[in-house]
């Protein structure tokens, strides 16, 4: 709500009598509740192979604003309600705008650059609203955005309510006090204070307006509609564990040859550790085009049969190319459920590998005594 009011005062001086100055001030009062239940019905865009998340908020505001009192007993000659949004070309529909049961007459803009909240709706208020202990008001309307959403916390007490089917958002900003987030989605609500913002319920003219427009801005609830596991985040946690799994390989390669007793020249070294190496460039480029899952197993096998039938031929023994066709299988299985993982991904991952480095110590256990015979 935005009070305006016109304050007359005259020069003492008997000469003057007929020179009147006018001066006007603008106050900004904020709510003293304000309720804000919003839901988010999300969508996931792609264009080429970029993806974004957009969604449509069906938003409803509801509180009330203190009795308007005045310094001196001054009287508002004009009332206006108005509601700050950062970006007009998001909204798609205004459903009411209600004070005191007053359905407001709404045009662009608030009026109010020197806060920082010029770009938003506002309208008068008609009716006379000075006895008034209490002003309620009720807002719906529906947004669209783009990837998030966030909220100013303008009352003296505010309670805050976000849903959406969205299953990995990402809070900022002001924590929520209690949230649910489960494969139907995540429902989360806060209760805020006043106390942790620094500016008043009631703003005023003067020299410190950039100053309180930055501050207003920096305090705020947020949520984003953030993708946990995307492709090219798989792709990166992979790479991450490229080094242990050529090395584990190459390692493999040298026990098939000190037990196959045949030698095996550097340069087979390096051929078997750049194909090993090729898997996350084939990974990364097909999962532009496919689904992760399949670009994984493509990319796994243009791996694993290679280099089986290399092995087969540098040892001149199948058993040693089935060997490297098992080993690796089963280390890119490990590495594809170890990426399908959030939250214990490193643990299991480092914990698995553990396992098959003991695996491969019990087998060359005897390596030495089988060079004797």
């Amino acid at each position: 709500m935005v009070p305006v009011y016109s304050l007359e005062k005259y020069y003492d001086d008997e000469l003057e009598k007929e020179d009147k100055r006018y001066v006007t001030r603008k106050l900004v009062i904020l709510p003293e509740e304000l309720n804000v239940k919003i839901h988010l019905n999300d969508e996931v865009r792609q264009r080429g192979i970029y993806k974004t998340a957009v969604y449509t908020a069906d938003i409803i505001l509801s509180g009330t604003f203190p009795s308007i009192t005045l310094p001196d007993g001054d009287v508002p000659e004009n009332l206006e309600a108005g509601l700050g949004i950062r970006d007009t070309k998001s909204i798609m529909k205004i459903e009411e705008f209600i004070i005191e049961e007053e359905n407001i007459e709404l045009e662009s803009g608030t009026g109010l650059k020197a806060y920082g909240m010029n770009t938003g709706i506002s309208g008068a208020i008609k009716q006379d609203l000075n006895r008034a202990e209490k002003i309620r008001f009720s807002v719906k309307l529906s947004l669209r955005g783009s990837e998030g959403i966030d909220i100013l916390p303008f009352g003296k007490n505010n309670h805050f309510e976000i849903s959406s089917p969205w299953k990995s958002p990402k809070f900022y900003g002001i924590l929520p006090n209690s949230k649910i987030i489960d494969e139907t989605g995540f429902k989360a609500e806060w209760e805020v204070s006043s106390f942790v913002r620094n500016y008043k319920q009631v703003l005023g003219g003067g020299s410190s307006n950039e100053i309180l427009s930055n501050e207003i801005r920096e305090v705020k609830i947020g949520v984003d509609l953030y993708e946990g596991v995307t492709h090219y985040r798989q792709v990166m946690r992979a790479v991450k564990y490229s080094m242990l799994f050529i090395m584990l390989s190459l390692f493999v390669v040298y026990c098939f040859e000190v037990i196959s007793k045949r030698f095996t020249h550097y340069v087979q070294y390096g051929v078997v550790g750049f194909s090993l190496t090729l898997f996350y460039l084939v990974l990364l480029s097909m999962s532009e085009y496919f689904s992760f899952g399949m670009a994984y197993i493509i990319a796994a096998l243009m791996v694993i049969i290679p280099n089986s039938l290399y092995i087969k031929a540098v040892t001149a023994n199948d058993k040693y190319g089935l060997g490297m066709f098992v080993f690796l299988s089963g280390i890119y299985a490990v590495l594809y459920s170890i990426l399908k993982m959030e939250q214990y991904a490193l643990m299991t991952g480092t914990l698995l590998l553990v396992i098959v480095l003991y695996v491969i110590m019990y087998l060359t256990r005897h390596i030495e005594i089988i060079e004797e015979k």
